[in-house]
């Protein structure tokens, strides 16, 4: 099996022009499928980004199992692991690594159900 990894290491916002920041709320984009993505590694890019890829109504990641995060950017992105909309994409998510050890808790495996 052919593994497909990202790894975007950015730690500025992407700059969006005055008359372009009104896009940002109005949904203007078609949802972005990466159809054989199989590793995320975003430990390093802002929180925007973590937003962008996680997020289900903008990116769509159906064979995502590895995700490289900064806990505490993933537990603000999903609000405490609470927000729907991140639901599908980390659903098949079968490893994270983080940048701390940690001891998950139980609404962490919730939304992440496939998690070894």
């Amino acid at each position: 099996m052919l593994n497909i990894y990202l790894s975007i290491s950015n730690i500025q916002q992407p700059y969006w022009r005055y008359e372009e920041r009104y896009l940002l709320e109005k949904g203007w984009c078609s949802i972005i499928e990466f159809l054989h993505l199989i590793v995320l590694d975003v430990k390093d890019a802002h929180f925007y980004y973590l937003e962008h890829f996680l997020n289900e109504t903008k990116t769509h990641l159906p064979c995502l199992t590895e995700l490289k995060v900064n806990y505490d950017k993933l537990e603000d992105v999903t609000k405490n692991f609470r927000k729907d909309e991140m639901r599908r994409n980390c659903s098949r998510v079968q490893r994270i690594i983080l940048d701390r050890p940690i001891v998950y808790a139980e609404h962490v495996y919730r939304f992440f159900p496939s998690l070894l």
